[in-house]
């Protein structure tokens, strides 16, 4: 439910409004989506070798078709590590790079990726509602409560 209303509200995004942001110091909508898309990639849920890869996604997440494509394609990796038992209680390392003093929780696993991609989620669509908000764009039947 939470991914069909981030390619909403991505539709509802003006195409020539896609890199406005209320503030210089903010992220625009296209960068907070591809941002979305990218983290559900990461870590332990990585493109295979017959997937795009990164640096394709990237520069296909220029329109909001490319946009809304990958946030489908991307919450099909989701989808699968929820719907593989084995994959969720798995535990995994902590995120390449993570300094030992931040690593949270103590067990890293299949449950925690899944959950923490879709806080992140939230997080950031929260951003895009405020976005469209001062753009002016109703949001009338286009609010969820996903949690």
């Amino acid at each position: 439910m939470t991914n069909d209303n981030l390619i909403e509200l991505v539709d509802l995004v003006p195409e020539e409004r896609l890199d406005w942001t209320p503030e210089p110091t903010e992220w625009s909508t296209h960068v907070i989506v591809t941002h979305i898309i990218l983290a559900r990639l990461h870590h332990v849920m990585t493109p295979g070798p017959d997937e795009p890869q990164i640096s394709d996604i990237v520069a296909d997440c220029r329109s909001k078709d490319g946009l809304k494509r990958h946030l489908r394609s991307s919450w099909g990796v989701i989808a699968a590590l929820l719907s593989d038992p084995e994959k969720l209680d798995a535990l995994h390392g902590p995120p390449i790079g993570t300094e030992p003093e931040y690593i949270e929780p103590e067990v890293y696993d299949g449950h925690f990726v899944a959950y923490h991609r879709m806080a992140h989620d939230l997080h950031h669509r929260s951003t895009i509602v405020g976005h469209l908000g001062k753009l002016g764009i109703r949001l009338d039947g286009w609010r969820i409560r996903p949690l």
